[in-house]
Order: structure tokens, then sequence, then C-alpha cells
């Protein structure tokens, strides 16, 4: 087992399909591919990742918070999240699988002014279709799974598939913002932190950098982290520096010292006092609380 602080990466990895970007297939499909016990173990993934629910229930872990899953749910996993499958047997339904690195998505029908009005950004974890909207997602996604079923995908079914996500992504981005009020500018900045604070956790940035990088003073940043969240800038970021230290701990085997290194802190020290203010417990009881006994 690794010792370095390193959760174990899922990359986009259908050699068939690379050019494309795109993969959709069954719960069925990904239980027949990968070993249950390579499921049940932690992944980030570095691709966008959205389930559709048809059939069962259960629970599906992002970044240790459970979310529901049942008939017309939409579980959406964002890249550089950590998620970890519970397998229900009697849990259906459709996976789509989006690698939004590639040059060729930014070039397709994903570049139409259209996707700006996706704002995935602003999709909760899970949210709920309507009877009508589950059966022509679901349709979509049957038709888009089609398309890129043969061999070779030709330059026809590749634009035709591409034109299908963008319409799917638009009949689900109409049931996400449903399912949440509209952002006002400050919620707006609020994202953009957040979206910092991913890029740049591991460097221990301060109320100050981000502020510097999002343009707006550091009493801004942290009046609208006090309306969102009811807590400071500096809170938050610790928060997230804990939540990635979490991530370590329970998805890894490496030590607190290079977890606590790998964030930034010179000392170990310095470290376990951090953790234990935030999260309330020690780093090692916080690993045994999650890891089950052997």
């Amino acid at each position: 087992m690794s010792t370095t602080a390193q959760v174990r990466d899922t990359h986009f990895d259908n050699a068939r399909l690379s050019e494309i970007g795109l993969e959709v297939f069954s719960l069925e499909e990904l239980r027949s591919r990968v070993t249950a016990d390579r499921l049940a173990e932690a992944e980030r993934v570095d691709f966008l990742m959205v389930l559709l629910i048809s059939d069962g229930s259960g629970e599906h872990l992002i970044d240790f918070q459970p979310v529901r899953c049942a008939p017309g749910s939409v579980v959406v996993v964002r890249p550089g999240q950590v998620q970890q499958w519970r397998m229900h047997p009697g849990l259906q339904g459709l996976l789509l699988l989006v690698d939004t690195r590639l040059a060729q998505l930014a070039a397709s029908a994903l570049a139409d002014p259209a996707f700006q009005m996706l704002q995935i950004d602003e999709w909760p974890a899970v949210f709920s279709l309507s009877a009508n909207d589950q059966r022509d997602g679901e349709a979509l996604a049957r038709v888009l799974e089609r398309q890129l079923d043969p061999e070779q995908v030709d330059d026809v079914s590749a634009r035709l598939a591409r034109e299908l996500l963008l319409s799917l992504m638009l009949l689900l981005s109409r049931a996400a913002r449903g399912a949440a009020p509209a952002r006002s500018m400050q919620e707006r900045l609020f994202q953009r932190l957040q979206r910092d604070l991913d890029a740049s956790v591991h460097t221990r940035p301060t109320v100050e950098d981000i502020a510097r990088r999002l343009r707006v003073s550091p009493s801004t940043l942290s009046r609208v982290c006090r309306q969102r969240v009811g807590a400071s800038a500096k809170a938050l970021i610790d928060r997230r520096t804990a939540l990635e230290a979490q991530r370590l701990l329970v998805h890894t085997a490496a030590s607190t010292t290079t977890i606590g290194e790998a964030l930034g802190f010179s000392e170990p020290t310095n470290f376990l006092k951090f953790f234990k203010r935030v999260v309330g417990m020690t780093p090692d009881a916080f690993r045994k609380s999650w890891r089950p006994a052997a």
C-alpha cells in the first residue's frame, strides 16, 4: 500500500472514445467491468460524472457526504472530487462520463453559447427529475449511447453525440437550477473562491492571496463567506484544508507527517493542532473512525 499522500486518481481511459471524450454505459455494465472490491475503493475523478438513476435505491459517497439515490435522481461528481461507490444490488441507471480536459470538446457543440446556460458549477450534488424529464433524459442518454457504440465512431456519429450531450445537459441543467434559487453576484464570487481553494489547497493560501487573485478586497471576501456559510474566509480556507487532509487520511496510507507536509505545514505539531481545532479530533482518531477494522 502506498505511503505517499495521494488518493488514487481515475482518468477517462476509454481509448476508443478518447478523441470524443464522452462515454455512456449502465450500472450493470459497470459491475461487469470492475470488481466489487475496486468499486468500493475511494477515487478522485478527473472527469465530470453524471449518474441517472432509473430503479432501486441507495447512496453514493462524495467527499465523505452520502447522497441518496432513488428513481429520478441525478448524482453529479465534479472533476477533483473524491467519490466512493456503495453499489446496492438493485440500483440501476445510466452513467455519463465527460472528459472535460479534451480540446475536442471545446471545439465542439460545447463551445456553443448554449453551453453557457448549463452553469454546471451551480448544480447540487444530487437533484430529482420530473417523470417527463426522467423519461426524456434517459431517452437522450440511450441515443447518445448508441451513437458511441460502434467500434469505429465516424465523424457524423461523433457530431451527433456532442449535440445529444448538449441537449441532455440542458435538460438536466433546467432541473438542477430549479432545485436551487438563482445565484447573486456575491454567490458567484463565493463559487470562484471555492474553485480557487480547490486549485491551491496544497499551498495553504491566505485570505489575502485569494482576494488578490479574485481581484477583490479581503474584507469583501470575508463578508461574502459570512453571508453564505456564517464563517470568515479564513475559517473557510481552514475547512477546505481540513477536508483535503481528511481525504488523504482515509484514502491513503500516508503518515500524518507526510500529509501535513503535503498541505504546507512545516511542523507535524502544527498540523496536529490545526486538524484537532478544525475537525474536533486528532488525525489518527479520524482515520480510525472511517477505516474498517482489519
